[in-house]
Parts: C-alpha cells; sequence; structure tokens
C-alpha cells in the first residue's frame, strides 16, 4: 500500500496553507524530561499534537524512546541501551522524572490522538519500529526519520505506506537543486510517491544557510513540507517563519506556539 496523498494533507496538512506546526522536540525537553512519559504527557494535555522523538533497540528487540545510545546522560542507568532488556530498562528513571523509559507500542496505544516524528538511531532499529507501527495501526500518524539516507530507503522499500522525511545526502541533493533552480527530481531527490513528506533540517550548516526562501520554495515544488530544528529563540523561530517554514521542531513548544500566533499565522 502506497502513501496516498489524502493521509498526507492529514498528517501533515500539505497544500503550505496552514498554520505552522509546532513539532515537539523530545516531546518538549525544555518544559518536561526529553523522551519521558512527563513530556508526551504535556505535549497531549496542551494541544501539542506532534512529537519529535527518537528510538533505539533493547536487547530483547523493544523499541526505545531514547536519543543516546548510552543511558548515562539521560538516566540513573550506565551502559548501551543495546546491552540492556527491557525489564531491565523498565527498573530505570529518566533523569528529574518520577518515572522510566517508554516504549514506542506504549506510546502509540496511550496518546492515539498525537503524531510522532521518530528518528531511527541506528540500523537494526529501523525495521522493527515498521513491525510496531503496524501492529499498533498508527501508521498514518507517523513520519520516520534519520540522518542516514540509505536507512530511510531500507524503510521506504520495506513500509511504503509510513511516510518519512530525507536523508542527509537527499538534503544536500535538494539544496543543491534549489541553488541552481533546478528541479529537485534531475538530482534524485525522492518525493511524495517515495513516500516522502518533509525535510528535516537546521537554520543554517556552519556558514551555509540552508532554509531560505528559496530552498523552502523549491521544496514546496517538490511537495514537501518544511520543518526547521531545534529552534528555541523567538529570533529563531522568526527567521525559519519568515522564510515560510512549514513546521517548527523546539523544545519549548508554548514559545513556539506564542510566536506564531503573534506573527497572525494561526488559522
Amino acid at each position: 500500500m502506497q502513501l496516498s496523498q489524502e493521509r498526507v494533507v492529514k498528517m501533515y496538512r500539505l497544500g503550505f496553507n496552514a498554520s505552522p506546526l509546532v513539532i515537539a522536540h523530545r516531546g518538549g525537553a525544555l518544559v518536561a524530561p526529553e523522551n519521558s512519559w512527563e513530556s508526551l504527557e504535556y505535549c497531549a494535555d496542551n494541544g501539542f499534537h506532534y512529537v519529535e522523538t527518537d528510538a533505539h533497540l533493547s536487547a530483547d528487540g523493544e523499541v526505545i524512546l531514547v536519543h543516546d545510545p548510552v543511558l548515562d546522560r539521560v538516566s540513573n542507568g550506565s551502559g548501551l541501551v543495546a546491552e540492556h532488556t527491557w525489564e531491565e530498562l523498565s527498573q530505570l528513571r529518566i533523569n528529574d522524572s518520577a518515572s522510566g523509559f517508554v516504549r514506542l507500542a506504549d506510546a502509540l496505544d496511550r496518546f492515539p490522538q498525537l503524531f510522532f516524528n521518530i528518528d531511527a538511531k541506528e540500523d537494526e532499529v529501523s525495521l522493527a519500529m515498521v513491525d510496531v507501527i503496524r501492529a499498533h495501526n498508527a501508521t498514518d500518524r507517523v513520519c520516520l526519520a534519520s540522518f542516514s539516507s540509505t536507512r530511510l530507503a531500507d524503510i521506504r522499500a520495506y513500509a511504503p505506506e509510513i511516510a518519512t522525511s530525507l536523508g542527509q545526502t537527499e538534503v544536500g541533493r535538494l539544496w543543491s537543486a534549489a541553488q541552481l533552480t533546478v528541479p529537485a527530481k534531475y538530482f534524485k531527490v525522492p518525493g511524495p510517491v517515495d513516500s516522502v513528506v518533509a525535510v528535516q533540517v537546521p537554520l543554517s550548516l556552519g556558514p551555509v544557510k540552508i532554509v531560505t526562501p528559496r530552498f523552502v520554495a523549491h521544496a514546496h515544488k517538490h511537495g514537501l513540507a518544511v520543518h526547521v530544528w531545534t529552534l528555541n529563540t523567538e529570533e529563531e523561530i522568526l527567521e525559519a517563519l519568515d522564510a515560510g517554514a512549514d513546521g517548527i521542531v523546539t523544545d519549548d513548544p508554548g514559545l513556539a506556539d506564542l510566536v506564531i500566533a503573534t506573527r497572525g499565522l494561526q488559522f
């Protein structure tokens, strides 16, 4: 089953004439412990329906919502996520949280109103995520992401019904096409027909400005929404909005929502 345009519109309100999306980075890491039950509850309770999160695989094959491959920074545990079973991980606590790690399966079940943008942090988790998403009938509210274009190609081949964003190599091709004002298809940039719905990029990469009106317009011509990460100041958010961005990925969803409203872009 291919990803239909109707489902793309439902997920990301494409048409590029809707309010910019507020996408809570790791569930809103400035307002709640990252990738925790508290962060998901914050989003659900405050009307932030789009959550960016990350995934690693446990030793026994469970998909865990966690950014780092190691436990030390984010929890009272230590060592690799991949070396712990779910039973072991469930006994740990996320820093500054009253709760522990979250499995993707449990998040999908508990929050059917949320849309998830999930970054596959390793090859091993990629197809396992798809199996969980399918098992929980959530293919119409998930977008899968990765820096690895190869990893994303594998996901698209395995699950053409699930939305994806562009990988790093593909982003480079789109940027080059925009600079030369050449249709993205000539640079072999995948689009909606390939289950790609968005390009997710920083404002800049070193001295190179990525998100410009030209880049956004080129992405739109190719059928892709532009989501910009990770924006935590009013100045950054306004810069992305002025370029025409469709989504603001932020650790502070409340701030992004306020800036969007102040700019008169909520409708």
